[in-house]
């Protein structure tokens, strides 16, 4: 008897926990379901969008953090659930606003600003591809030299770094590193001394100071960049396609 009434009671509780666990997972689905369908209500021009990004380019950059502030009257925006649609990116709550982050450039994506019973849809258009890099010639006088054909050179440090605008709107998406280049000092059509780095150089900058001190006037230098990465926010690297100018440098002694 003792042995019946015990699995009776066992069995009250395995229904009563199934039950829970049913009622969990449903509030729980349901839950999720109503985060996602209240897009609808709110006009898109009802939704105010500033960014310094989107008043300098127009377009969001794939890949990156796109900072944006986002106002819509009758929603605290901080307390609303805003993602990109469709799975087509990220998109993070910031201090100063919301950071979008398309996956793909060259096409638009939707971003949806949901809150309780209402909310709203806003398309923005992603760029083909980021700004390209800028190669950058310094020495202890003078930090920017312009012209990519030099003449008369001082010891100079050949960098890449990002677009001027690029880094100033994109901090954590904007450091560059040299991965493979060769340099070359030429006399006339002779080959006097070089530096050749193939893969994993890890640096944003050339140091051809060797080559310099091996040169005499007239000589010349060929510097060409075969590979480049840039790091994003996450601190992952990426390829990026080497600017034409940086393909071959000269400078001239």
């Amino acid at each position: 008897m003792y042995q019946n009434y015990r699995n009776k009671v066992m069995k009250n509780k395995v229904f009563t926990v199934s039950v829970i666990c049913i009622v969990t997972l449903f509030a729980f689905s349901c839950g999720n379901k109503e985060q996602k369908v209240n897009s609808e209500g709110i006009d898109s021009n009802e939704i105010a969008v500033k960014s310094a990004i989107l008043d300098e380019y127009g377009k969001l950059m794939p890949g990156c953090k796109n900072l944006i502030a986002i106002e819509v009257e009758g929603i605290d925006v901080a307390e609303a659930l805003i993602y990109i649609d469709e799975d087509a990116g990220d998109a993070y709550i910031e201090e100063t606003g919301v950071s979008l982050v398309p996956y793909e450039g060259g096409k638009k994506v939707k971003m949806i600003v949901s809150f309780n019973d209402k909310g709203g849809t806003k398309e923005f258009e992603v760029a083909e591809a980021l700004p390209a890099p800028q190669v950058r010639f310094f020495n202890a006088e003078t930090n920017v030299i312009q012209d990519y054909d030099i003449e008369n050179v001082a010891t100079v440090i050949v960098e890449i770094v990002a677009d001027e605008t690029f880094a100033k709107l994109f901090p954590q998406d904007s450091k560059y590193r040299i991965i493979s280049f060769d340099a070359v000092l030429m006399r006339a059509e002779d080959e006097i001394k070089n530096i050749s780095v193939k893969e994993a150089y890890d640096s944003n900058q050339i140091n051809i100071s060797t080559l310099q001190d091996a040169a005499v006037k007239g000589d010349y230098i060929v510097i060409n960049i075969w590979k480049i990465e840039r790091q994003d926010f996450e601190g992952n690297w990426h390829d990026v396609e080497v600017p034409e100018k940086a393909k071959e440098i000269t400078l001239k002694i």
